[in-house]
């Protein structure tokens, strides 16, 4: 970790943002109804929505926390990241059709109709410290990657992260997030297929890495589950982002963003698909560090370093620099989908629905940059706040959090889309006795069990977190099950809940397209392509003739003409789009022609 960016690190990460900040200024003008700003109008293309919902769970959280379990125990941590496939094949199965004929533009909007007014006030709240306290935590991590890769203060690096992902989500809404999420994916992807393989030479190759990962680390280190992760932990974890990601308010979004429910679903597999790939990629590199950088595991140094201090030791110069951009907006491609949705129930569920149901659009647009801005601000203040106080992995510290609100959140909002028997006093009663059960397992944790002389520490944190969150789950369950057997629901709320089934019922008719309307992400997805193709190739003629120039010309050339190639989609799309519109109706003959 000792070596320092360089001319060409510095070229590629000031390109990069500048590039990213004409998305923003693009779209600003584009952003004139409240729906245009949280959900794109209903117009992202499903490949854009899919790419989007995986990189949006793609953070620097995921570079740090999973490459320190993997660092530390081994290939359980692929076993955990692909907890988030499964999770989004059964949310793509069965919720993916029902988000979008919901009909929404925020996430919990659905719930006044299908429960109760008092219900949408109450997971609109409750779920505020969840979101923000989440975001949180992975601008702490991108804090964490882009002070090791830039030598920064970390505090400085989570302040600076926090405000340009602020700003750009201000900017843009939903149309902005998406089209950068598509540029960051490829550079992303770029720069970890160039570094698993930079790694594994170092080890003869994966067959000969792992042999060596064999000899030489504890037993269990290359088993798909490994204490301290028990099989019931892996178990509580998996039902736990099962949840977590088929109620997560940004991944929602996605689902209702698309044009109709079959864009949805072809959203949803397109997701699966890259979360199967994706794991391995990142995680394996950071199992093989356990053998090429020994020193990780002894202080001031710390596993969760492993990957930024991977990509400083085997990166060339310029792609170095790619990496921490692309880190650092992977982490804005998370926050700013978190920021913008939950600005959308700030603005629509909060302001519009209890302080002005007489908003004007503009008003509403207006509401929601503002409440952007406040998000931001207090999210960089968490992110401050963690950087004196964080002492233990922040995986674990997500797992606790995720284990207090999930349940007594999720269960009910997902029951409301799937099942007519909850009625909306038992989704009150759900809420109560989850967040009751969760609160008190944690107190006893703390102040009970944490002071006992020779409890076991590792059993506190995995496997009583299980059981833990096990018991959240089934307390929020059975409150649903007996207060919506207790009570017999009235003939008013029996038609509600019928005339919302029948919402779901009805298929997304898709609306004529009017002259002017068609919009092609194609046009401004291959500029930006090409700007940091060639930020990349002029950052490669500043380094040394050799592999690294050649690794940057050779990116930086494949990047321009995928550029380009978009721009030939763009064309066709238009002419496409052009020819789709009906003849223009003569008014010859016509009274008054």
């Amino acid at each position: 970790m000792n070596r320092t960016l360089v001319l060409a690190d510095h070229i590629v990460i000031a390109g990069y943002f500048v590039l990213l900040a004409c998305i923003g200024v693009y779209f600003w003008r584009r952003m004139r109804h409240v729906g245009d700003l949280f959900t794109g109008g209903n117009r992202i293309p499903w490949w854009l929505a899919g790419v989007s919902f995986y990189l949006t769970a793609y953070s620097a959280f995921m570079f740090v926390a999973y490459s320190e379990m993997a660092y530390r125990y081994g290939l359980v941590a692929v076993t955990l990241g692909w907890s988030s496939a499964v999770a989004m094949a059964v949310g793509t199965w069965l919720l993916a059709g029902r988000w979008r004929r919901a009909r929404i533009i925020s996430p919990v909007e659905f719930l006044e109709a299908r429960y109760s007014p008092q219900i949408r006030q109450a997971l609109a709240w409750a779920g505020l410290p969840l979101k923000l306290a989440d975001d949180g935590l992975k601008i702490y991590a991108t804090g964490i990657f882009v002070s090791v890769g830039m030598g920064y203060d970390l505090k400085l690096s989570v302040i600076v992260c926090g405000i340009m992902m602020t700003l750009y989500t201000f900017m843009g809404g939903l149309w902005a997030v998406v089209v950068t999420d598509y540029v960051q994916f490829v550079i992303l992807t770029l720069g970890v297929a160039v570094l698993f393989p930079l790694v594994f030479s170092q080890m003869g190759g994966v067959a000969a890495g792992f042999e060596t990962l064999a000899r030489e680390t504890p037993s269990g280190f290359l088993s798909p589950v490994n204490a301290p992760f028990s099989l019931l932990y892996v178990f509580a974890f998996y039902l736990l982002v099962l949840l977590s990601y088929n109620g997560n308010w940004a991944f929602a979004q996605k689902f209702y963003s698309v044009r109709n429910e079959r864009e949805s679903r072809k959203a949803g597999l397109l997701a699966t698909f890259l979360k199967i790939a994706g794991p391995p990629l990142f995680i394996l590199p950071a199992m093989a560090a356990r053998h090429l950088m020994p020193e990780l595991a002894e202080p001031p140094n710390s596993p969760q370093f492993t990957y930024a201090a991977l990509a400083l030791r085997y990166l060339p110069a310029g792609m170095m620099g790619l990496m921490i951009a692309a880190m650092f907006s992977a982490t804005m491609s998370t926050l700013s989908g978190d920021f913008n949705v939950i600005a959308s129930v700030l603005t629509q569920d909060i302001y519009h629905r209890l302080l002005d149901r007489n908003a004007s659009q503009r008003r509403l647009v207006l509401v929601g940059r503002l409440a952007t801005l406040l998000v931001g601000a207090i999210t960089v203040g968490i992110g401050v706040y963690l950087v004196t106080t964080a002492r233990r992995g922040l995986f674990e510290i997500m797992v606790t959090l995720f284990g207090l609100f999930v349940g007594p959140m999720l269960i009910p909002m997902l029951a409301g889309l799937l099942t007519r028997k909850v009625t909306w006093r038992g989704a009150a009663a759900g809420i109560a006795s989850g967040f009751s059960c969760g609160i008190g397992m944690y107190l006893l944790k703390t102040l009970v069990l944490a002071q006992r002389p020779g409890m076991d520490p590792n059993w506190l944190r995995y496997d009583y977190e299980a059981v833990s969150i096990l018991a959240n789950f089934t307390a929020t369950l059975l409150g649903m099950a007996v207060a919506t057997w207790l009570e017999k629901p009235s003939d008013a709320e029996r038609a509600r809940i019928d005339s919302f089934f029948a919402r779901l019922a009805t298929p997304i008719e898709p609306a004529a397209q009017k002259p002017g309307e068609a919009f092609s992400p194609f046009y401004i997805i291959g500029w930006i392509t090409i700007g940091v193709g060639a930020v990349l190739a002029v950052a490669g003629m500043t380094v040394a003739a050799g592999s690294g120039r050649n690794i940057n010309l050779g990116v930086g050339g494949l990047l321009c003409l995928t550029g380009a190639a978009f721009h030939v989609l763009n064309r066709r799309f238009l002419r496409m789009q052009a020819e789709a519109l009906p003849p223009p109706q003569s008014t010859a003959g016509t009274p008054g022609a």
